[in-house]
């Protein structure tokens, strides 16, 4: 996969509300950059007949808010 670009991580970043510039931004891109060459692992693994497993987070359930039922 090609690498993100800094502009591209600054405009995913302003996309999130994140302000990101200077030495941040060339920290995070790097750190980014790293973190989907790891996960490019994932796409070699032989997924054929996993079923999807719904899971649920850690910690107690709580009822949805009101609006929501």
């Amino acid at each position: 996969m090609t690498e993100l670009t800094p502009d591209q991580v600054r405009a995913l970043a302003a996309a999130a509300g994140l302000p990101l510039d200077g030495a941040d931004l060339a920290e995070v891109t790097h750190r980014l950059n790293a973190f989907v060459d790891v996960l490019g692992g994932l796409a070699t693994l032989d997924l054929t007949g996993a079923e999807p497993a719904p899971t649920s987070p850690p910690g107690p359930t709580r009822d949805p808010p009101r609006d929501l039922r």
